[in-house]
């Protein structure tokens, strides 16, 4: 179904040489090449009057079945022949001198080039060769890699399966979201649809639950119809390729079926198997799991399951590869941490475009694996990376969803008392206040600060940062009154805990200074705006962003105070007799 440009292309391949062409479809368990071959015999039948012969080599070898097949023309092998290559080319003569003209030779299911080579007849122009393979032959096979349908295909063919247009037609959403669950693998819909066709009542939506709970258990999957001509369930296409990996290529197979099914990015990879050599990294994945098409690779260097095998490998991390499963699970869930924590508060847009790709996996940490990472303070990462990625977007939404499935998270994990719990709230809290919601922002800074005096102690820095938001949140809601205290004892906290030449002391000398201009306590303000820029060029510098903030906060306090002929309240101070310059 919907394979005619391979089969054009297919017969391009094979007819397009006067040398005998070697051509091999390759693809993962399921996706048709054997059907695809069988076709082509059908189609372009008449383009070979010598004959096409067909043989599943997997099951019992070329040179077996090509003298059994001798036999059934009644041509007997003479005794003298030495050996199995000297065998098979006395019965390609035979064929043809029996039957004239171009012939076609199909062997199906190679496991390696290597298991045939010897015997192919590569002398004589009137035979071309048709192989499938799971695996991807270099040259001199020419290699027509078969891929999923596309989605219309896909439906078409699960419409002529189910034998009922209106039914697919009515559920045609359901239908479409079916087929794209199987990855428009064609064996996947062929039993998907072959099943809905036995139970004709069933619901579209029904089936679609039951996979999404059952996995590769539902029964679609286990029961083969005898009409179909693939007489194999989809683990057991998928076991064939699974058996001939080395162990640590399973393993590998089992870290990629962590990650979410999108496309991985190869620096991800390389993170989460910190141990593995680059190179034995890159031939496993290359050499190995892509040539068996059981990984897809793309040009920009990232990797991609097929939803059914990430599936299958999926179900041997609880079976074969449990004993390694929560190793590798660590593995992922440090490897997108470490991305999270590289995310600046401010996203770029540059950056976000770095980080789109590492998103969906981010995602699939917090939703699957975050359990799995001891440390509280690494818990809350891939959380915060989320949000953060979404807040530069103005997702808002989707941040508030990121905040509270932290604290969600923090609360079941740690204890509604413990510190991550206490961060978890203020940056929650924190992104209400700037939405507006003040009154929902309130109580979970209260909550936080409550956290932070009773587990880390009311000289800390936490708490600092605890008494610091409430107070901002103060000041937005005008009640300076309670604004003071806080910000006080925020500032005096991180004077003796971090110094007084600190960035965060000095960001906290520039709050106080805010709150005082507001209230016109001018004289006090110009003192501590002095103070914090004193720290800032000691500190930071002139040219960084942190002393820009600072003047220009200084710069507008100056403004106002001159406008309102308040400059009496100035002192002589250096620093403001400069600004005062500037501004005049």
């Amino acid at each position: 179904m919907g394979r005619q440009a391979e089969l054009q292309s297919l017969h391009h391949q094979l007819q397009g040489s006067e040398q005998v062409a070697i051509t091999a479809v390759a693809g993962m368990g399921g996706i048709g090449k054997t059907a695809l071959a069988q076709q082509y015999l059908r189609q372009y039948k008449s383009d070979y009057p010598g004959g096409r012969w067909y043989f599943k080599v997997r099951d019992q070898g070329l040179v077996a079945q090509l003298v059994g097949a001798a036999a059934l023309f009644g041509w007997q092998l003479p005794d003298s022949l030495p050996n199995d290559r000297a065998r098979v080319r006395w019965c390609f003569d035979r064929w043809r001198a029996v039957f004239p003209g171009r012939r076609l030779l199909l062997l199906d299911d190679v496991q390696t080039y290597s298991d045939v080579k010897p015997y192919l007849p590569t002398e004589d122009s009137s035979f071309q060769v048709l192989m499938t393979s799971r695996r991807r032959f270099g040259q001199p096979v020419s290699r027509l890699d078969l891929g999923v349908l596309k989605p219309d295909e896909a439906l078409t063919l699960l419409t002529k399966l189910v034998d009922n247009p209106d039914r697919v037609q009515s559920q045609q959403t359901d239908a479409t979201e079916l087929c794209e669950w199987v990855g428009r693998l064609p064996l996947g819909i062929e039993l998907i649809g072959r099943y809905l066709a036995l139970h004709e009542t069933l619901n579209f939506a029904k089936l679609q639950k039951r996979l999404d709970a059952k996995r590769l258990q539902v029964k679609a999957f286990h029961q083969v119809p005898e009409e179909m001509a693939y007489e194999t369930t989809l683990q057991a296409a998928f076991e064939l390729s699974w058996q001939d990996l080395a162990n640590e290529v399973k393993t590998l197979a089992g870290t990629l079926s962590l990650f979410a099914s999108d496309p991985i990015p190869g620096e991800l990879i390389t993170r989460a198997l910190p141990d593995w050599d680059e190179e034995d990294l890159e031939d496993a994945l290359d050499e190995v799991l892509v040539h068996r098409n059981l990984l897809q690779s793309d040009q920009d260097g990232s990797y991609q399951l097929h939803q059914l095998v990430r599936e299958f490998v999926a179900d041997k991390l609880e079976t074969e590869l449990a004993e390694q499963a929560s190793a590798l699970q660590k593995g992922v869930a440090q490897a997108l941490g470490d991305v999270a924590k590289r995310i600046p508060q401010l996203v770029t847009v540059s950056l976000q475009q770095q980080l789109l790709a590492t998103i969906p996996h981010m995602a699939q940490v917090t939703n699957h694996m975050s359990h799995v990472i001891d440390d509280s303070t690494d818990a809350i990462w891939p959380f915060v990376g989320l949000a953060r990625f979404h807040t530069a977007q103005s997702l808002w939404p989707e941040t508030q969803y990121w905040w509270q499935a932290c604290l969600t998270m923090t609360e079941q994990r740690f204890g509604p008392e413990h510190p991550s719990t206490a961060t978890s709230l203020n940056n929650l809290a924190g992104l209400y206040e700037s939405m507006g919601r003040y009154s929902e922002a309130e109580p979970l800074y209260v909550r936080s600060l409550e956290i932070s005096e009773a587990q880390v102690g009311p000289e800390h820095p936490d708490t600092a940062t605890s008494l610091n938001n409430l107070a901002f949140l103060y000041v937005s809601l005008e009640r300076y009154q309670q604004a003071e205290p806080l910000y006080v004892r925020s500032l005096k906290i991180k004077q003796v805990q971090l110094g007084n030449n600190h960035p965060s002391t000095a960001r906290g000398l520039g709050n106080l200074a805010f709150l005082y201009e507001l209230i016109g306590r001018y004289s006090d303000a110009e003192s501590l705006y002095v103070q914090a820029l004193e720290i800032n060029f000691k500190v930071m510098g002139q040219e960084h962003p942190q002393t820009h903030n600072c003047i220009g906060s200084f710069a507008n306090f100056l403004k106002k105070v001159v406008k309102a002929n308040q400059s009496d309240q100035l002192s002589d101070h250096p620093l403001t007799r400069a600004l005062l310059q500037d501004l005049s």
